[in-house]
């Protein structure tokens, strides 16, 4: 089976100023945010979340699964900007910024309906990347 190029792909250049955008027009807001949540003046908020080739992989393969046993068809997946709490039960991860992904379904095969990019919320979401520290920009 023939790979096909994806679509929305963008160069290590476009990332970067993607990033740099980022970086430019919100982190100095949301580092003031987690240092007076943590009242450490230099605490930083997160630049990015890894997952590894082998979480990713698994996550759609168990969604796929879990979507077809409640008779949904998986069709994509959403990602979500989230904040843990300060009370969260990984003290390493306070008051950061997170990604999680949210899967996004259809009811049937008969479902001739347009995709939805409407999160499914009776199946699990993916969280629980690695956050690098320090925060390094793309």
């Amino acid at each position: 089976m023939a790979i096909t190029k994806p679509n929305g792909l963008i160069s290590p250049l476009q990332a970067k100023a993607l990033n740099e955008e980022f970086i430019t027009t919100r982190s100095k807001e949301m580092n003031n945010v987690v240092k007076k949540l943590t009242g450490d003046k230099k605490d930083q908020d997160a630049y990015c979340t890894w997952f590894s080739i082998e979480e990713l992989e698994n996550y759609i393969a168990y969604t796929k699964e879990q979507a077809t046993l409640n008779g949904k068809n998986l069709t994509g997946l959403n990602v979500y900007f989230g904040a843990y709490p300060t009370e969260d039960k990984h003290p390493k991860d306070s008051n950061l910024s997170t990604i999680f992904f949210a899967p996004t379904t259809k009811k049937s095969k008969l479902d001739v309906t347009e995709l939805s990019t409407e999160s499914d919320t009776d199946l699990d979401g993916l969280n629980q990347g690695t956050v690098g520290w320090p925060p390094k920009p793309y």
